[in-house]
């Protein structure tokens, strides 16, 4: 089977007509031919397919693959002082675009006594905003407002989120009052999209030995970092799969979901165990037990009626000074589409070697280029993570 079109994130019902889901699909399925044409090598069939161009044969799978969302850069960093990974993490007013580059990103929320009370998370794409403040910019404030920071809703103006014709995804509602979606600039939709596609080709040293290691795959021409959770974790899981000579893709709708939450070892102030202060308010929750949510926009709040708020709950012997505290707490990921297992009989690729027709990659920079204009979105560069 054929898929009909790429649906937007979690099936959200945000668009309003058939012309935006038509260009949304557009744009992902775009990104998806940029990702067949990374496997353009001399002999082989790229194993990376288009699932709106290329059938979906059954038997199929649709492995999960995801990682947990505290950044691992800054972990290793700190490997014996975990309050000093936590304080970096959200330590300067650009630490989300610094430091936090495992497509999930967080905003705190304290009282005058500088306690927590709120800590948001979100995983959605600025490409995706984009598109809306392009499509629609009634339902791109209407979103705002229910995700910006409570005390701050009713003063989101349009005019804050577009500026000359042309959406600011690090606006201030984005920023300083919220985590609305992502702006570190390697936590992009294309991004995810071009690393799972050049995990399809399958390598091989000068010795014509295969190449099974995530690390040395990214050596060998991966746009991806080895310092990551994210990016070896996408690596391994789907050249693993193109080596048992799979087609790959990923599942629809394609986005970056919090695939898992828990409150294991929270306590409240009376060493109880915590309820369930977990709110799940953009995405769709798991289907059951054991299974993974695709999570777009994620609060973690204590109701008044409990007499005590975030900043108060127990994890181990400390209480929650930080948001990243949380974010331990959370798993990211993606879901992947495979099938015609063992059918693909592509020759091995020397390490280091590129395609024959490469894509024209634009550098990376915070937030969104200036094809990303409120007027005309439909185009994206495909960004690789350095």
């Amino acid at each position: 089977m054929k898929l009909t079109r790429f649906d937007p994130p979690a099936f959200l019902e945000d668009f309003t007509t058939t012309e935006q889901r038509d260009r949304w699909s557009r744009i992902v399925s775009d990104y998806f031919d940029g990702g067949v044409a990374a496997n353009n090598f001399p002999g082989v069939t790229s194993q990376f397919y288009n699932p709106v161009k290329t059938e979906t044969a059954e038997p199929f799978d649709e492995p999960l693959i995801d990682w947990p969302a505290f950044p691992k850069v800054i972990k290793d960093q700190f490997q014996t002082d975990p309050v000093a990974a936590w304080r970096k993490a959200e330590t300067g007013a650009n630490a989300r675009a610094q430091f936090m580059d495992e497509y999930l990103e967080w905003h705190v929320v304290r009282n005058q006594q500088n306690k927590i009370t709120r800590v948001s998370f979100t995983c959605e794409t600025a490409r995706y905003f984009s598109f809306l403040a392009g499509t629609d910019r009634p339902k791109l404030l209407s979103i705002y407002k229910d995700l910006v920071d409570p005390a701050f809703k009713d003063e989101v103006l349009i005019e804050d989120l577009v500026s000359n014709n042309s959406y600011r995804p690090n606006n201030k509602w984005n920023t300083e009052h919220g985590a609305i979606h992502l702006i570190h600039p390697a936590n992009t939709l294309s991004a995810e999209i071009f690393i799972a596609a050049q995990s399809c080709i399958v390598r091989k040293e000068a010795s014509g030995a295969p190449v099974t290691d995530a690390n040395r795959l990214i050596d060998c021409g991966i746009g991806a970092s080895k310092g990551r959770a994210s990016d070896p974790k996408i690596v391994a899981d789907v050249n693993g799969i193109a080596r048992d000579k799979s087609s790959i893709s990923l599942r629809n709708p394609v986005a970056l979901y919090m695939t898992k939450w828990d409150s294991d070892g929270l306590k409240k102030p009376d060493n109880s165990p915590v309820d369930n202060y977990w709110r799940l308010v953009r995405g769709k929750p798991a289907p059951g037990p054991n299974k993974p949510a695709m999570g777009l926009h994620l609060v973690y709040e204590v109701p008044a009626t409990e007499g005590f708020v975030v900043g108060d709950i127990k994890s181990g012997a400390r209480t929650i000074d930080f948001g990243g505290q949380l974010a331990e707490h959370v798993h990211v990921g993606l879901f992947g589409m495979v099938c015609r297992e063992g059918q693909s009989n592509n020759p091995l690729v020397r390490c280091g070697e590129q395609p024959t027709a490469p894509l024209s990659l634009e550098p990376l920079g915070v937030g969104l280029s200036s094809k990303d204009s409120a007027e005309d979105s439909d185009e994206e560069p495909i960004t690789t993570r350095a």
